[in-house]
């Protein structure tokens, strides 16, 4: 039978205690950050701020990546922002669209967005797929405004496929890259169809 000794079970207590004190630290962080800037930082994302504005409009001294985080955080909660596309849509049929101009591009799709309604019209992101946010990302959306490119910016994309909601400033930033810079799949779940649209012309 083993004994645990007094020395032994003084280090036993001291791990927990630690271990506790850790957990209680943490805990106070975040309250203290959400007190200082949490809330600020949800209502200005609600508003349509990017990271870098939110940065700008804080009082209390945050870091750009918990701006991210937390903007990230609430896009999810709002359904904005998903990691994956409902199940019953994975059997969605796919079209590829013939070659548009940007601005027949976008009148064909906020007339789908009209019909679905923007609560059910997505478009895939591969953001976090490729290459990290650098000047080499900054030059291939080029087209972008530096607002729109900011917003891109805001977001902690994934290693792989998420899906945001066809808003306004969504459609208008998905209809530049899908004419000038890559494939892009946009979903209209409520008509069940995916349109998949090709680059159309260089910038």
């Amino acid at each position: 039978m083993n004994h645990i000794t007094d020395h032994q079970r003084k280090q036993l207590n001291e791990k927990e205690w630690n271990r506790n004190h850790k957990y209680f630290q943490e805990a106070l962080s975040d309250f203290m950050y959400d007190a200082a800037s949490g809330r600020a930082i949800r209502h200005l994302c609600d508003s349509g701020y990017t990271a870098a504005q939110i940065a700008h409009q804080l009082n209390y001294p945050t870091s750009f990546a918990k701006i991210r985080q937390t903007i990230t955080r609430r896009l999810k909660e709002t359904g904005i922002l998903l990691d994956e596309l409902p199940a019953s849509c994975k059997n969605i049929q796919t079209v590829t669209l013939k070659q548009m101009t940007p601005e027949k591009l976008f009148s064909f799709l906020a007339e789908h967005v009209r019909q679905n309604g923007e609560e059910h019209c997505f478009v895939a992101c591969p953001f976090g797929t490729g290459v990290p946010w650098t000047d080499a990302n900054r030059q291939k959306y080029s087209m972008l405004t530096m607002r729109e490119y900011e917003y891109l910016e805001s977001i902690v994309w994934d290693a792989k496929i998420m899906y945001h909601m066809l808003n306004r400033r969504m459609l208008e930033i998905s209809v530049q890259i899908a004419a000038y810079s890559e494939t892009v799949r946009f979903y209209f779940l409520k008509n069940r169809q995916c349109y998949e649209s090709r680059p159309y012309a260089k910038p």
